[in-house]
């Protein structure tokens, strides 16, 4: 690497002496918030530094210091916890942050407006609960996905089987995150860690890398926007294998179409006994060939959209010194809605329960933290965290099915039956917290499907079923750019709109307008679905529709109305 102009964050992965730079150091100190390297190495311990940007122009007016916070991100794969774990977490959150858990799209819970003094108070008792935040974030391998339904069938147990094997596979060898955050002990700046990082080395990855399991029969997972996305296959209901595909991932920049978001493309079928090697080959590959000169280019998408899948084939067999058939021809994908009570196969329930945006929090509306937390303490059901930032609840027995479903009616936290819009509309925190956020999402979220909704009623549209995304950003991290529709921040009050993505993850939205105010969105897609009501083909769904149409006529239709208010 002596000869590559290396990014700023290579460089300090490259000094930090395997993650550790220092971090324990600054800990001690008063300041409020780590310096910059520390910054950029704390992703790997699952925190990222934050600060509450409402507030941040006038403090800077008069002269005081930002309101500096951090968000901690946990590493739960396939969004598994006992009631004991959802219980301890929440008891983290009421002592050591904002009261609220946040769900996000990949199955972990993150703890929002932590305090520097309480950082080590949180991780450390994480590692208490058999949990950790060690690689939720940073350029590592990060939670694996899996379909939440707690199902208790052979095909459903592996997938839950592979997810926890991968992800335990893939975790940082380097001891400074069980000194630091674990042990006590003080960190000795002065002895280099003799580490062997065999998967990672010492640079680790060019940037994060995530990967999902699923079957075609349940893509609820998205799993085509994962770096590798894995389909379990099942023959005579015996595991016989699985297909990898690679280069998923959905982050972007305006206005730079050498950026783009990417869906994951068939590489090979492997048998079984192969999948932790081949993982780890592609992983490698990532490692050795990935670009780190520039950070926006240097996700696995790029490498597979530039080289192709059969040159990273030929790499992964010789590295393997063994061929691979192409992957097999797999049923069209589709998604389950696991809300509601379903049966679990073992005469046992699973319930899966709404949360929007994810977030698990008391206010004027619901009680959704002490909900749970008496229903959780009550029947000792298990817990998981899905990706569309629910709460399915498991082993229920079915005497006790009425009684969860009125304390769930008592907290409001079941109100009334939830629109279809509403149901699948996903959300990124954005502002005030995310320093990435170009514009609100979480904050407009439920005002937003409010209008929606009222706009479809009044085309006798109410009962299409499609998905809507909004992001603050244009790194996408609720996926805006794989549903139906998605939303992306452009600028304060300004989104992009792109639509004709589908509802089963296999195509990407494309952009109908670069800036439209936030007040005339919901303006906006009413032409959409006035053009989608008058010119559909039988029962076409909505991102069939406008991908079938073109963005042109969107964008005329959507100028009629709002004129030179859009671009």
């Amino acid at each position: 690497m002596q000869d590559i102009n290396l990014s700023k964050a290579e460089k300090i992965k490259e000094e930090s002496n395997y993650l550790a730079g220092k971090i324990a150091e600054q800990l001690q100190n008063a300041s409020s918030f780590f310096d910059e390297n520390e910054v950029q190495l704390l992703k790997f311990h699952g925190t990222y530094q934050q600060f509450n940007r409402d507030t941040a122009t006038e403090l800077k007016r008069v002269g005081k210091e930002k309101e500096f916070f951090f968000m901690i991100r946990t590493k739960i794969p396939g969004g598994m916890l006992s009631a004991k774990q959802y219980i301890d977490l929440d008891n983290l959150s009421n002592e050591f942050s904002n009261k609220t858990l946040r769900i996000t799209t990949r199955q972990t819970f993150q703890f929002h407006g932590v305090i520097k003094g309480n950082l080590k108070k949180i991780i450390n008792n994480v590692s208490k609960m058999l949990l950790s935040t060690y690689g939720a974030c940073g350029d590592v391998v990060r939670n694996v996905t899996t379909i939440a339904a707690p199902k208790q069938d052979k095909i459903h147990k592996q997938l839950r089987h592979d997810a926890l094997r991968i992800s335990s596979y893939f975790i940082p060898k380097s001891e400074s995150y069980g000194q630091i955050w674990i042990n006590g002990e003080k960190y000795e700046y002065t002895q280099k860690q003799n580490i062997n990082e065999p998967i990672y080395g010492k640079f680790y990855l060019p940037r994060k890398f995530k990967i999902g399991i699923t079957i075609p029969e349940d893509n609820s997972v998205d799993v085509l926007t994962n770096d590798i996305a894995i389909f379990l296959i099942f023959k005579n209901n015996h595991l016989y294998g699985y297909n990898i595909a690679i280069g998923g991932g959905l982050g972007m920049t305006h206005n730079k179409p050498e950026t783009f978001p990417y869906l994951a493309k068939p590489v090979l079928f492997c048998y079984p006994s192969d999948l932790i090697s081949v993982l780890e080959s592609i992983v490698k590959i990532q490692r050795d060939y990935g670009d780190r000169t520039n950070r926006k280019h240097a996700r696995l998408k790029y490498l597979v959209a530039e080289k192709g899948t059969e040159w990273f084939k030929k790499l992964i067999e010789k590295e393997l010194n063994k061929s691979f058939d192409n992957a097999l021809k797999l049923n069209n994908l589709k998604v389950i809605d696991h809300l509601g009570w379903h049966p679990q196969g073992d005469g046992k329930w699973y319930l899966g329960v709404f949360i929007s945006s994810g977030r698990i929090i008391d206010n004027n509306n619901h009680k959704i933290k002490t909900g749970f937390r008496e229903i959780i303490k009550t029947f000792n059901p298990s817990v998981t965290l899905s990706t569309d930032q629910n709460i399915i609840l498991g082993n229920i027995n079915e005497k006790d099915k009425n009684a969860i479903d009125q304390l769930l009616v008592k907290y409001l936290i079941v109100k009334k039956k939830i629109t279809k819009i509403n149901r699948w509309f996903l959300a990124c925190p954005a502002l005030p917290t995310c320093g990435l956020a170009l514009s609100e999402a979480e904050r407009v979220r439920d005002e937003l499907v409010n209008n929606i909704d009222q706009i479809l009623l009044k085309h006798n549209l109410q009962n299409e079923k499609f998905s809507i995304r909004i992001a603050g950003c244009p790194n996408g991290c609720s996926r805006p750019y794989a549903g139906d529709v998605g939303i992306v921040g452009r600028a304060p009050n300004l989104y992009t709109l792109f639509t004709g993505g589908d509802f089963k993850g296999t195509r990407l939205s494309k952009k109908i307008l670069d800036k439209v105010s936030y007040q005339d969105l919901p303006q906006a897609l009413e032409q959409i679905f006035l053009l989608f009501k008058d010119q559909r083909k039988n029962n076409e769904s909505l991102g069939n529709f406008c991908n079938r149409i073109g963005t042109d006529i969107q964008f005329k239709k959507i100028k009629e109305v709002l004129h030179d208010k859009i671009q």
